[in-house]
């Protein structure tokens, strides 16, 4: 099923094969995703196409300056002298959070009760999220005009990042001539429940468990300030979990968390430039843990 579902978004995304298996093994762990790159490198068609091959539900939401948490959650209306609430775009599957850092702190925030506990409040009612939820989120460089830093309390709730690949002169000429259109694209929905009766059955051992601690016993002898919350431990845990199923595999191994931690850590790491983020993992903190055979 996964080969397929890779291949059909290739035919959109050219040359990051990579990054569609690592946002379908964050999606198959219930995790969100944040995306930064400059305007029109393919964050949103990405996005979509990954949505429309799954067959699920999606919305965008372009962020701006003067969005409003109401435009995003909903609001309530008098209609036949009753209160009715009027469900925002966030109520979908999978919501396209375009340029996350183009908003106010305070439409930011509107997504972090969503992310977390996959409800929204409002006016003191609680509404559930359909499911499955996710978050695609992207943002432009922080160097670009009109951008604010993300809180932590938001980018904790990404379970990963990365941008897009830059393409070499053959993917271009690909991408080029590539007419194949979203629009028709016609999938099925997937069997969400017994996509998690699935990842429920991988193994977990309990050396795998160890390293995950002991990787946070390094991170944290390093004297920098990189911030690994217990959300991030599940995360690194259930990340390792959807790759492993991705990779049509029914167990975890050392090597399919040390595939997947650099994005796990990209946007918990500040103190360095994003190019020097992946390095920094493999050889501070993974290459400094002996594996135990």
């Amino acid at each position: 099923m996964f080969n397929g579902l890779i291949k059909e978004v290739s035919k959109s995304i050219i040359g990051n094969e990579d990054k569609i298996k690592l946002t379908l093994a964050a999606i198959l762990s219930e995790g969100s995703v944040l995306i930064e790159d400059n305007p029109g490198s393919g964050k949103t068609t990405l996005a979509k196409a990954i949505t429309l091959n799954l067959g699920l539900g999606f919305k965008r939401i372009q962020f701006t300056s003067d969005l409003l948490p109401s435009d995003i959650l909903g609001f309530n209306i008098f209609k036949n002298e009753e209160l009715t609430f009027q469900k925002g775009p966030i109520f979908t599957n999978i919501v396209l959070a375009d340029e996350l850092n183009r908003g106010s702190p305070k439409s930011q925030s509107a997504f972090l009760e969503a992310m977390e506990e996959k409800n929204v409040s409002v006016d003191g009612v609680t509404y559930k999220l359909p499911e499955p939820f996710f978050v695609i989120a992207t943002q432009n460089p922080m160097d670009s005009s009109g951008t604010s830093t993300l809180p932590d309390s938001q980018l904790d709730r990404f379970m990963i990042s990365f941008s897009l690949s830059d393409l070499n002169d053959q993917d271009k000429v690909t991408m080029l001539k590539n007419n194949h259109d979203l629009n028709n694209i016609k999938s099925e929905s997937i069997d969400w429940s017994k996509i998690q009766q699935a990842k429920k059955k991988i193994n977990t051992s309990d050396e795998i468990y160890q390293y995950i601690l002991e990787i946070e016993q390094t991170i944290k002898s390093l004297d920098q300030q990189i911030y690994i919350s217990a959300r991030c431990l599940k995360q690194i845990l259930d990340l390792s979990k959807g790759w492993a199923l991705i990779n049509n595999k029914d167990y975890v191994t050392h090597q399919d968390i040390k595939e997947v931690l650099p994005y796990l850590l990209r946007h918990r790491i500040k103190f360095l430039k994003q190019e020097e983020k992946f390095d920094f993992v493999n050889h501070e903190i993974l290459s400094k843990i002996n594996i135990k055979r």
